[in-house]
C-alpha cells in the first residue's frame, strides 16, 4: 500500500486524463495488459506518474507525465468516487421532470432523470461539460 500523495490519481481520474472508459482500464489490468497500480491503505487505487507513462506507452501516447491532477473538477470529499466528466448531449422533458444526456470521452452516453429545477439551477445545456457522479443506483449532475 502507498500512502495518498499529492500525486497519484484514483482511476476516474486517470480514465478522464487519457480518454478510456474505467471498464477498459479494469479490462487490460485483469488481462495482464497493464500492471495494476498500488491500493491506498482504504483500498483505493493509487495511479503513480510511472502509472500513467506506462498507460500512455500502452496507448501508443508517448508523451511527457501529466500534472499531478488533472484539470477536471475534483469532488475529493464526496462519498462516490465513480465521476465521469462528459458533455451533455440534450436536456429533454416538460413538466417535473428532464432528461440529461452526456456523452462521456470515450464516446459512450449515458442519462440522468433530474428535476427540471436542478438542471435549471445546474445551468445545464447542449455542449456544456458536466460530471456524472454514480453512487449505487444514484446519478447526480454537478457543473
Amino acid at each position: 500500500m502507498i500512502p495518498v500523495m499529492e500525486q497519484t490519481l484514483t482511476r476516474p481520474q486517470l480514465c478522464a486524463l487519457l480518454g478510456v472508459a474505467p471498464k477498459t482500464l479494469y479490462l487490460w489490468e485483469k488481462s495482464g495488459q497493464v500492471r495494476p497500480p498500488r491500493r491506498t491503505r482504504r483500498g483505493w487505487r493509487a495511479y503513480t506518474p510511472r502509472d500513467v507513462a506506462a498507460l500512455r506507452r500502452h496507448l501508443g501516447r508517448d508523451a511527457p507525465s501529466p500534472p499531478a491532477r488533472p484539470a477536471a473538477r475534483d469532488l475529493e470529499g464526496l462519498s462516490a468516487r465513480n465521476q465521469l466528466a462528459g458533455t451533455v448531449v440534450s436536456v429533454r422533458g416538460e413538466g417535473l421532470l428532464c432528461e440529461v444526456v452526456l456523452r462521456l470521452g470515450d464516446g459512450q452516453e449515458m442519462s440522468a432523470v433530474i428535476t427540471r429545477r436542478s438542471a435549471e439551477r445546474l445551468g445545464l445545456r447542449k455542449g456544456q461539460r458536466a460530471t456524472a457522479v454514480v453512487k449505487a443506483t444514484e446519478v447526480m449532475l454537478f457543473r
